[in-house]
């Protein structure tokens, strides 16, 4: 990390804001840019004049309210009671005395000490009344510890004294001995921390852990600890070392989430949109951002530099996917990351417990998430790819997710919608020219025929940055020169009469980029070793029927395979003997062509790696294109393979079954992507369905999606149970069914499962006749299925007799 400059002229890094005034005034100060969101003085006053008994007083100056609160929150999780204050803007005589008692009976002192801190007489007061006692813990913000030599300060030495010293004597007008007391004491204050660029969590936290020391708290470190272990995988990708442009993109957004307006209103490759053209800041939701643009024009590229360089000014980066199926579930599971106790063990229900609306039960738990998104920490809230504005489980309105109040916590949301009501929007559009150009040659040297081929290209792709930088990787990764690729470009189809009106129109509108794509794999058929390219397309394929979340590679790989495998044996033996031939030092493992496709697709950019280990994840536009050109035998190999694999610990391992889920079961759709034979049917649901439909509930709460996925599972089961019964054939004019019994049994006892998760549900909702009926329909079939005396037979009957009819 680079110290924070000691000149009072303005830095500007990759990523960090420094600001300072060009006045020079003596209440700016070069800090990092922690912003300032002041609250009332009549709340600080209040909460003064309540403190009793606190354990750690915090004294600041102005420009660090920010900072102090997020302390001060922080404290009090973890049960320190605290008093922060800036003497310096008390009120009145009551104030002031309620703070000096705090600070009487404080176990330890937090000073802020800025490089205008020794002008302020109450500063210096504290500073050294902890010294005396011994319980002083400085912070240094935009100064360094070493700075403090009193002669240095009198005499204006160095850059840093040049600016501010001199007059901070003069300023401070109290007793000389007392002034240089306090100078020298912060010279030689040990624990001390020192705030540098880009570092502000990472001192938050160091502050948290003196205190927990000092104080004989032991639960404060390993919590601390567990923060910093979680801070290193909250950004699903990695820092994009090939960003260009945005950097007043970058600006806007963030005097938007500030509550500013954009910083460059005119600038090119952006529109900042008003709601109505005529409503002020004043209607806008603070701190929530909508930025707007079509698929592959960069939005989620642009928040993710957005929030590798602002990291640092938040707790967490919390990242939502908005997909409509999606978004629910993900939010819910923010709760992980605040440490908020959502879920509702229905499966440990009593007849004691008040019966609830399950809407209800389910908004309290997004109440209690929105509650901690506005407490005086702050996060910064990513919510990708927002599909609709209202959502898709149970219609409840997006605004209903967003945090109100403080404003401590920021959130951007990136989507194709053009507006939403109330959110101040920001219109992205395609990258300038010179940044274009770039994205596609990169660091080579072109002739000038073949810019002007790249240019024709851009105009081909509607200059879509997503299609721009998969140029610059094709003929960075591929033995094509630009005019071969345009004139492949040509001769692609676009595939016209597969495109449906539900289709992406980055995709369905722009025939360049399809042709872009059609010319990319054909190169990879060509110009790679035999297979690879068919190999990518179907693993681009797979990708398209998993969630929109990153992918483990393993599982992505084993579908491919698996799809690979479904083909007839004589198919499977050439092709292993091809191999074999081709290429003898190669290995025999499974997946090893698997594996090179995919590496190639990540050099070309179509894949990417995410920060969980293992895993990858493809772009929207690009599962479009792979979904389009498959043959959709690669489904059931990515729902067999997610129901061998996707069921454990991974974190993204519920998505996953989710995906699989709605590739099997209708929810609304005309038809089904997969169909499972029974007996795999069967296990899916008591494998997968069944424990999915439970996490969401003691997980999450999440009523409305398990009810819904119960019920379609039920319905599929049923449908199989009466296509497997075999067509009635006449023995002795009798009419006869022949059923497969252990089939059978299979079926009924998941369907069974099903009917009685469902009564369990509606018991906690208070419908005990519907309960009830769900619990007769499955003892009648685990009856004809297993027996009377069953086991599984007799413990609903249990269920429903102790639970249900009490």
């Amino acid at each position: 990390m680079a110290a924070a400059s000691s000149s009072g002229a303005a830095v500007t890094a990759r990523g960090i804001h420094i600001m300072d005034s060009p006045e020079g005034r003596m209440s700016a100060v070069p800090w990092v840019s922690l912003g300032v969101d002041g609250t009332g003085h009549e709340e600080e006053d209040a909460a003064l004049a309540r403190a009793r008994g606190c354990d750690v007083y915090v004294g600041h100056g102005g420009g660090v309210r920010r900072m102090v609160a997020w302390l001060g929150a922080e404290l009090e999780l973890l049960g320190v009671p605290c008093v922060a204050s800036d003497r310096s803007r008390c009120g009145d005589a009551r104030a002031l005395a309620a703070a000096r008692a705090a600070m009487d009976v404080a176990l330890t002192g937090v000073v802020v000490v800025t490089p205008v801190s020794l002008a302020n007489p109450y500063a210096v007061e504290e500073i050294r009344v902890f010294l005396e006692r011994g319980a002083l813990v400085p912070v240094f913000v935009g100064i360094r510890q070493g700075d403090f030599v009193a002669e240095d300060v009198v005499e204006r030495r160095s850059d840093l004294w040049e600016t501010h010293g001199g007059q901070l004597w003069k300023a401070y007008d109290g007793v000389e001995a007392e002034w240089r007391e306090a100078v020298e004491g912060l010279a030689r204050a040990e624990p001390a921390v020192e705030l540098r660029l880009g570092d502000l969590r990472d001192r938050i936290l160091d502050v948290l852990q003196i205190l927990g020391a000092r104080l004989g708290r032991p639960a404060v470190a390993p919590a601390v600890r567990a923060w910093r272990a979680a801070a290193d995988a909250e950004i699903p990708f990695p820092w994009n070392t090939g960003f260009v442009g945005r950097e007043r993109e970058l600006l806007d957004v963030e005097a938007m989430l500030r509550g500013g307006a954009p910083a460059h209103g005119k600038a090119a490759g952006k529109r900042p949109m008003p709601l109505d053209g005529s409503i002020t800041g004043a209607s806008f939701l603070h701190g929530v951002v909508f930025i707007s643009a079509a698929s592959g024009a960069g939005k989620t590229e642009l928040v993710l530099e957005f929030a590798h360089r602002h990291a640092h000014e938040y707790k967490k980066v919390l990242w939502v996917h908005g997909e409509a199926r999606y978004l629910r579930q993900s939010y819910l599971k923010l709760a992980d990351h605040l440490g908020v106790a959502v879920g509702d063990n229905v499966l440990q229900t009593t007849t004691t417990e008040r019966a609830r609306s399950l809407h209800g039960i389910e908004g309290v738990s997004i109440e209690k998430i929105k509650k901690e998104l506005t407490r005086d920490i702050p996060y910064l809230v990513v919510i990708d790819n927002l599909e609709s504005e209202r959502d898709w489980w149970d219609g409840r309105a997006i605004k209903e997710l967003l945090p109100r109040g403080s404003g401590r916590t920021h959130v951007i949301i990136t989507t194709r919608l053009p507006s939403l009501q109330g959110v101040r929007v920001f219109e992205l559009g395609n990258l300038d020219a010179p940044n274009s150009m770039h994205l596609m040659k990169g660091a080579r040297m072109f002739r000038d025929e073949d810019l002007a081929v790249l240019t024709d290209i851009q105009e081909k792709v509607c200059g879509v940055p997503l299609g721009l930088a998969l140029v610059g990787s094709i003929l960075s990764e591929i033995a094509v020169s630009p005019a071969e690729l345009r004139e492949m470009m040509s001769y692609a189809p676009h595939r016209a009469p597969t495109w449906s009106p539900k289709d992406d129109a980055a995709v369905r509108d722009n025939p360049g980029l399809v042709q872009l794509l059609d010319a990319c794999f054909t190169l990879l058929r060509w110009e790679t070793p035999a297979g690879l390219g068919k190999v990518a397309e179907r693993l681009l394929e797979a990708s398209s029927f998993f969630a929109p979340v990153p992918i483990p590679t393993a599982m992505l790989v084993h579908a491919a395979c698996t799809c690979e495998a479904g083909k007839t044996p004589w198919k499977r033996l050439t092709r292993e003997l091809r191999r074999c031939c081709t290429s003898p030092r190669a290995p025999l493992e499974t997946g090893y062509v698997e594996q090179n496709a995919l590496a190639m697709l990540l050099r070309l950019g179509i894949a990417r790696r995410s920060t969980r280990a293992g895993c990858v994840s493809v772009h929207g536009v690009f599962r479009t294109f792979g979904r389009k050109i498959g043959s959709g035998r690669v489904a059931r190999a990515v729902v067999e393979t997610i129901a061998e694999q996707g069921g454990g610990a991974a974190q993204h391992a519920d998505d996953h079954t989710w995906a699989a889920c709605l590739s099997l079961f209708r929810f609304e759709a005309p038809d089904v992507s997969v169909e499972l034979p029974p007996p795999e049917l069967a296990r899916f649901i008591t494998r997968s369905a069944l424990p999915l439909a439970a996490r969401c509930v003691t997980g999450y709460s999440a009523y409305g999606a398990a009810l819904e996925l119960l019920r379609e599972a039920t319905d599929v089961v049923l449908e199989a149970e009466d296509l497997y019964i075999g067509a009635p054939r006449r023995i002795n004019d009798r009419r006869y069914v022949a059923i497969d019994p252990k089939v059978y049994r299979k079926l009924a006892q998941a369907r069974a499962e099903l009917l009685v998760m469902r009564a369990r549900i509606m018991l906690r909702a208070g419908e005990r006749g519907i309960a009830e009926d769900h619990c007769l329909s499955a003892i009648g079939l685990l009856e004809v299925a297993c027996g009377d005396c069953h086991p599984e037979t007799l413990v609903v009957k249990a269920f429903l007799e102790q639970a249900v009819r009490v």
